[in-house]
């Protein structure tokens, strides 16, 4: 009894030390995650020189100064070139340009504080942070997130569609080269995507062409309606290799005898997948739908490559306007990133557990 009580004690101390390992690496791993986010944060309330200065907190933050309004509605009066008096009302950031220039858009800034009252029966009231207004106007970022919430709109749309129907004929289907096929499918995941921008570019181009005045003439007198516009932003990516394996897996597991149910009620292979495959996959599509959302949301080389132009450019290209001749302004860069990353951070805090329950469900657990 005495050697097996000693063993007892050995074995849960032995247990003890690999939990609290365990903790320790989770901990560490935890904070090695959040780290890049508290500093783009905390760098987004800085001033230019604080940015540069590669602080981890700014050095004086009084909320007296910091928070204030940050839109102002101002009335300009100039004479236009045929000697006209102009009055021209139009919203500026809480940032004057002695401001900006002494203080590069600085949060705490005795300049704009002294503008916001001057003007003050001009406020438009929206507390917020000044380094985010200015972001937000400058890198014009509300044109940037209509147009990606239609470009995410638009290729969603088409992943569930074709992306199901691609990963059912894979898991519920038998049709000749169908394993080479699907062999081919999962190597185009290894290839690079910047590899793939070339080949998918001219392609994209000749189609675009053979839709254009050049071709059909489906587009009116446009020479070519898919560069510069949502087809070449979302189609594309329509049919993604791991998505489509992600479901063809799940697929995969619903049991035969539901197909032999639905076959002897005369339903067909799609009003099968309809009816009782797209509700039993809930979770996996919600992984797929997640991660795509992730993708095109993010998505910057591309829309740089197809479009010339504003009208269908993404958020993650109006930050770049912050890269400029004269400097790097750092803080209005992440100033700009926590407003494009808090969708996100939004978006998984409300989907957390769909999202791990789907991920079980799909094949890739390990």
């Amino acid at each position: 009894m005495a050697n097996q009580s000693v063993k007892h004690e050995k074995s849960q101390s032995r247990i003890d030390i690999t939990r609290i390992l365990m903790y320790v690496a989770l901990i560490g791993y935890a904070f090695i995650s959040i780290l890049p986010l508290y500093y783009m944060f905390s760098t987004s309330i800085m001033t230019l020189s604080e940015a540069n200065a590669g602080l981890w907190w700014p050095r004086k933050l009084d909320f007296q100064y910091d928070i204030t309004p940050c839109i102002l509605l101002t009335t300009d009066t100039f004479i236009n070139e045929n000697g006209d008096t102009v009055t021209e009302t139009r919203l500026i950031s809480d940032v004057s340009a002695e401001a900006a220039s002494e203080q590069q858009y600085g949060l705490r800034s005795e300049e704009a504080r002294a503008a916001s009252i001057m003007n003050r029966s001009e406020i438009l009231r929206i507390p917020f942070f000044t380094n985010y207004c200015a972001a937000w106007e400058d890198a014009k970022l509300g044109t940037y997130i209509w147009n990606t919430i239609r470009i995410v709109a638009i290729t969603l749309v088409g992943v569930i569609i074709f992306c199901t129907m691609a990963a059912y004929a894979f898991a519920r289907m038998d049709f000749p080269g169908k394993d080479l096929m699907f062999g081919i499918m999962l190597a185009t995941i290894m290839v690079p995507e910047m590899v793939q921008q070339l080949p998918n570019f001219l392609l994209v181009n000749e189609i675009g062409n053979f839709f254009g005045s050049e071709g059909l003439g489906l587009c009116g007198e446009i020479k070519n309606c898919w560069i510069n516009n949502w087809p070449a932003l979302t189609i594309p990516f329509m049919a993604t290799p791991i998505a489509i394996f992600l479901l063809r897996q799940h697929f995969a597991t619903i049991p035969m005898e539901l197909w032999d149910a639905a076959r002897m009620d005369g339903a067909g292979h799609l009003r099968f997948l309809i009816q009782v495959v797209v509700p039993l996959s809930k979770s996996a599509l919600f992984v797929v739908i997640l991660l795509d959302f992730i993708g095109a949301w993010n998505a910057l080389a591309w829309p740089i490559l197809v479009t010339s132009g504003d009208t269908w450019r993404p958020i993650s290209y109006g930050l770049q306007s912050f890269i400029r001749e004269e400097g790097n302004f750092a803080h209005l860069r992440m100033a700009g990133s926590m407003i494009t990353t808090l969708p996100l951070l939004i978006l998984y805090a409300f989907t957390q557990r769909s999202f791990v329950e789907g991920i079980n469900t799909s094949g890739l657990k390990g």
